[in-house]
C-alpha cells in the first residue's frame, strides 16, 4: 500500500479517535461538576430558562410590579441605571420602581442578541425600548444596550445578579 493510502486510511481512525477523547473530556468535565456538588447543565434548557425570565421580568417591569421586578434579582443584586448611583438589593430596588407613582410604560421590550452560559451563570448582552408617560410630563422614550448577569440559584430559580443599561441615542446605529 502506497504511503498516501495508508495514511488516508488511518484519518477516520484518528478523527475517531480524537472525538472519542473530546467526548471522554467533557463526560469527566460533567462527572467532577456534578462530584462537587454543582447540578449537571443542559445548555440548551438553561438558554432557553434564562430566556423566559428575561421575558417575564421584561413583563413585570412593564406593569411596573415593583415586588415582581426585585424578585427576579438575586439577593444582593444590583441595578446600574445610568446617572444614579448603583441600586443594591431586593429591598432598594423594589423601593427604586415604586418611587416612580403613576408612570405608564406603553412599551417596554427587551431583545437578547446573545447567551453566554458558564455553570451557573449566564451573560445576556441584547437591546431594549422603552416609552414612558409620566403625570404632567411628555411621553418618554429610551433605546439601549443592556447586559445581565443571570445566576441559577439554590432553588432552581435563574435571578439577575446584575444588570447594567447604557441608553444611546435615538437615531445610534452600529457603524458598518
Amino acid at each position: 500500500m502506497p504511503t498516501h493510502d495508508r495514511v488516508a486510511h488511518l484519518r477516520p481512525r484518528a478523527i475517531g479517535t480524537i472525538a472519542a477523547a473530546g467526548a471522554l473530556l467533557v463526560a469527566s468535565l460533567a462527572c467532577s461538576e456534578q462530584a462537587g456538588g454543582e447540578r449537571a447543565h443542559d445548555v440548551a434548557a438553561d438558554r432557553a430558562e434564562v430566556l423566559a425570565r428575561l421575558d417575564a421580568y421584561t413583563a413585570a417591569a412593564r406593569a411596573v410590579d415593583a415586588d415582581a421586578s426585585a424578585a427576579f434579582f438575586t439577593a444582593g443584586g444590583t441595578l446600574f441605571e445610568p446617572g444614579i448611583p448603583p441600586i443594591v438589593s431586593r429591598d432598594s430596588i423594589r423601593a427604586f420602581v415604586q418611587s416612580f407613582p403613576g408612570v405608564v410604560v406603553d412599551s417596554a421590550v427587551a431583545t437578547a442578541d446573545t447567551v453566554e452560559l458558564f455553570g451557573t451563570t449566564a451573560l445576556v448582552w441584547g437591546t431594549y425600548f422603552e416609552k414612558l408617560r409620566f403625570a404632567g410630563q411628555p411621553p418618554s422614550a429610551q433605546y439601549g444596550r443592556f447586559v445581565m448577569e443571570w445566576r441559577h440559584e439554590d432553588d432552581g430559580a435563574w435571578r439577575i445578579d446584575r444588570y447594567y443599561r447604557v441608553p444611546l441615542p435615538e437615531n445610534w446605529r452600529p457603524a458598518p
